[in-house]
């Protein structure tokens, strides 16, 4: 039994971090799907900024948007209980911008992202919905390569680049060989046509497809799941990209991946026929290899743990119990070294980042076990 446990165990630690990748571009590479042509098509777009207490960014954000000079565009700023100068800013923003549609929805009170969305989607117009928050950029031409994929009537949401300014920290170096490896993931799963997964810096969908947010699940967790679910495709769009800057400080980043893997493990549970082999082999597979597997790793990784020390008198095993205690002690030795250079110490760091996923994925599920439902982010407001 502790032979198959530590079998099952490492074949899934691989599957989820090397195997799965290498299939799908193995699949990319033998089924040679097309890549969707350029098209020059135009829908209406309501660019919905959902934002608290963002009086630093907010006109930034705002100049940065106008920059992509997308003529049928709205921008509808939702301000979830803002209780700084944000609306304030908002409004004389728009006041000196008459020539383009910018309102403010303000909210009297804080209820979190996903609740100030679902009053704030109802009130827009355009025939797609852009959702970003205020501390991302767009790249150039970003709106219009987002909106040219609607020309496709099968489409009904698109995903965006993420890129992530690294700082030099070794979280940073760690989340960025990440985030590289993530958006690999979803343009072959887009090829392919099994994506379910978008970020919501960056993310669109047809209007007509939405539906009412649960308040503790993530937009960027349940829209795609959404559109999917009503038989509509959700795309990965390489070449529309946004630039946001993550965590980097250890405790912020166990928070942040904690809060991502309670949320959006909730909420892909409330599309359990995505998950069945049976009725949907391609998006379950994505669905557990991307998601659900991944977030379950350091659970693996305990288990590969302790059976290696359980049967550590066989040479094989007692082998892999040695690898795995360098591995923890190269870790250690990425705290202790942070910010020193040379090859070894970049190493280290890149093993201490992935131990702090793993705490964040670990503090994850241990909220989803204890039955927490994460509502409003920055106010670190767990209801049960």
């Amino acid at each position: 039994m502790m032979v198959l446990l530590f079998w099952l165990a490492a074949v899934s630690l691989v599957h989820i971090y090397v195997g799965y990748e290498a299939l799908l571009r193995l699949a990319v590479r033998l089924l040679r799907p097309e890549r969707r042509p350029w098209s020059d098509y135009q829908p209406s777009l309501s660019l919905l900024l959902t934002v608290h207490d963002e009086e630093q960014q907010i006109i930034p954000r705002l100049e940065d948007i106008l920059a992509q000079d997308y003529q049928k565009l709205e921008i509808v700023v939702a301000s979830d209980g803002s209780k700084d100068r944000t609306d304030e800013l908002v409004r004389s923003f728009a006041a000196a911008h008459l020539e383009c549609s910018i309102r403010l929805v303000a909210l009297t009170s804080q209820g979190g992202k996903s609740a100030a969305q679902n009053q704030a989607v109802p009130l827009l117009k355009g025939e797609v919905v852009v959702l970003t928050d205020a501390a991302a950029r767009f790249a150039p031409g970003f709106l219009a390569r987002m909106a040219a994929a609607y020309d496709d009537p099968s489409v009904g949401g698109v995903g965006g680049q993420v890129a992530f300014r690294e700082d030099g920290s070794d979280i940073a170096r760690g989340q960025g060989r990440y985030w590289r490896s993530e958006m690999t993931i979803r343009d072959c799963e887009s090829c392919l046509g099994i994506l379910a997964i978008a970020s919501g810096q960056a993310m669109s969908f047809r209007r007509s497809l939405f539906r009412p947010l649960p308040e503790h699940v993530g937009d960027d967790c349940i829209i795609p799941l959404d559109v999917v679910a009503s038989g509509a495709r959700m795309l990965h769009e390489p070449e529309a990209i946004a630039y946001d800057v993550n965590e980097t400080a250890t405790g912020r980043e166990i928070k942040v991946r904690a809060r991502m893997t309670a949320r959006n493990w909730q909420g892909t549970w409330r599309h359990p026929q995505l998950l069945s082999p049976l009725r949907h082999p391609g998006y379950a597979l994505a669905l557990w290899s991307h998601k659900l597997m991944r977030w379950l790793s350091p659970l693996f990784l305990a288990l590969l743990g302790v059976t290696s020390l359980l049967l550590a008198d066989r040479p094989f095993y007692g082998f892999v119990l040695t690898l795995g205690l360098a591995f923890a002690a190269l870790a250690a030795a990425g705290v202790w070294g942070r910010g020193r250079q040379g090859t070894f110490w970049r190493i280290a760091g890149l093993a201490w980042a992935f131990l702090v996923a793993q705490l964040g994925f670990l503090l994850g599920l241990w909220r989803v076990a204890r039955g927490q439902k994460i509502f409003a982010y920055n106010t670190g407001q767990h209801l049960m």
